[in-house]
């Protein structure tokens, strides 16, 4: 998983820095930053869901209710990515506002993590970024 949001061969450098979580992270596997983004650091935090099935219009996963709502929970873009195994490809899936409230069984093929698919998950993470402040404007703390 790490090694696709790490390819470059079509850009100049890696789009993503990928941070795995560990297992101590309820629902959340990586924690992912953008690169090249000009006076902010991106993120959006990620599920791995390893697949065997055989690839047809989607792969077959299996990420349950109780991730989804974790997922929903947390403030930011969040993904589930599906590796297949077999042939290393993976796909993701955004877990957004209106998701569902169910568990998540299949990804389209159509969202495999391609160059082009990679070059439009930066660009909706740093555009949701974009229209959201970086940081707090003031603290009780300060």
């Amino acid at each position: 998983m790490e090694l696709c949001l790490t390819d470059y061969q079509t850009f100049a450098r890696p789009l993503f820095r990928p941070g795995f979580l560990g297992d101590k992270w309820p629902s959340i596997d990586f924690y992912v930053e953008l690169q090249a983004v000009r006076g902010k650091r991106p993120y959006f935090f990620a599920q791995a869901k390893a697949t065997a099935s055989n690839i047809k219009a989607s792969i077959t996963i299996s990420v349950k209710k109780q991730d989804i709502e974790r997922l929903l929970r947390i403030p930011g873009p969040t993904y589930i990515l599906g590796v297949h195994e077999p042939s290393k490809r993976v796909f993701v899936r955004s877990v957004h506002e209106g998701t569902s409230l169910r568990a998540i069984t299949r990804i389209p093929i159509s969202h495999e993590l391609t160059s082009k698919n990679l070059r439009i998950l930066h660009d909706e993470v740093r555009d949701y970024w974009a229209g959201n402040n970086h940081k707090p404007r003031s603290s009780a703390f300060a």
